[in-house]
């Protein structure tokens, strides 16, 4: 029996059961396509069947408002994945009469759609051999055959480009897919992988060779930027708080959070700043009462945050100011990056948090 026999024969002895493996609804296989992008299984699943929930088809998701779409994927991150989401589906229904289409070559014209998706929603659901590519594919075609290219570099990609296509089977193209991305993400996975439960251990070029932690080579990570954020946490007397939309193009788009001053140093508690005062003139009798530090982590930056919580009258006029909203307790309705969700947890005093 060859490699793929063997990493398809595990599959159907070890595959998780999940919802869209019982699906060949391309919708539904694209949805949880872009969910699982940078997301784990058991951090998508709830995610999953939400947005089925309230899309529970194209045209369904194209009829909504982009603010409908972002506060469904609330908390789950990479906002241009839902954002990409969207317009792909207003796309179809523009184009396509609201019906997604399943081959190839109609979903890589879609400009949300890219060559893994494409071939991942074609090969289950129209048989097409397309090798559907990810992290876990490489890793494991990278730690089987020896490839030891950095990842990320254009030598590595059409080497592995080369050999999955060499691998995919004409008969059973999406299985054989969704075996390779299983085995990676259940098997050789990328730190401590399970090689005494490899069916393929013995004629593995890594682990015969002891390079298990070593392939597919790392490219040097790049230097995170540090940016530093200082929020007004603006509270009423009767407890309702303002956000803000944010509309520059910059993290978390379309999102809303805190009004925001950003700065090469994080603010001085006790020190009266010019940026804040312009804010703050449009509120009545402010009074600090506590500031709070967080450190937020994203893919490419550091965020140091230092929330100032103000005390306001109820009759200040800040909510005039173009895309700040007055937002009583427990309103949902706003999407909000998980820095601000965490933020308003913490301090139980939105969202109704038990």
């Amino acid at each position: 029996m060859n490699f793929r026999d063997k990493i398809v024969k595990w599959y159907f002895e070890n595959k998780r059961d999940l919802p869209w493996r019982n699906s060949s609804d391309a919708y539904e296989i694209w949805v949880s396509e872009m969910i699982l992008q940078q997301t784990r299984v058991d951090q998508g699943l709830p995610y999953y069947h939400r947005f089925l929930e309230h899309f529970p088809n194209v045209k369904s998701l194209a009829e909504a408002s982009e603010q409908e779409v972002l506060n469904v994927w609330k908390g789950l991150g990479y906002y241009s994945r839902a954002r990409y989401m969207h317009s792909t589906a207003r796309e179809i229904v523009a184009k396509a009469n609201g019906v997604f289409p399943n081959n190839y070559s109609s979903l890589i014209k879609l400009k949300g759609i890219g060559s893994y998706t494409a071939a991942a929603v074609s090969s289950i659901c129209n048989y097409e051999a397309k090798a559907a590519i990810d992290g876990n594919v490489t890793r494991v075609l990278s730690r089987y055959f020896g490839v030891t290219d950095t990842v990320g570099s254009s030598v590595l990609i059409k080497k592995i480009e080369w050999i999955s296509n060499q691998l995919i089977p004409n008969a059973y193209p999406g299985d054989y897919n969704q075996a390779m991305m299983e085995y990676g993400a259940l098997i050789c996975t990328p730190k401590q992988p399970k090689c005494s439960e490899c069916t393929v251990m013995t004629s593995c070029f890594a682990y015969n060779n002891k390079m298990t932690g070593i392939i597919p080579l790392k490219k040097k990570a790049a230097i995170k930027k540090t940016r530093y954020f200082n929020y007004l946490h603006l509270i009423t007397e009767s407890g309702k708080i303002i956000l803000k939309k944010r509309t520059s193009d910059d993290i978390w788009k379309n999102l809303w959070d805190f009004p925001l001053i950003e700065s090469d140093c994080l603010f001085e508690p006790e020190t009266t700043h010019p940026e804040f005062e312009d804010l703050l003139k449009h509120t009545i009798d402010p009074v600090l009462t506590g500031f709070c530090d967080i450190t937020h982590i994203l893919t490419h930056q550091a965020l140091k945050v230092r929330f100032f919580t103000y005390r306001i009258s109820e009759e200040s006029e800040i909510k005039a100011i173009t895309h700040f909203e007055l937002v009583p307790p427990n309103d949902i309705s706003y999407p909000i990056p998980r820095l601000i969700e965490n933020f308003l947890k913490r301090n139980d005093i939105f969202f109704g948090y038990d």
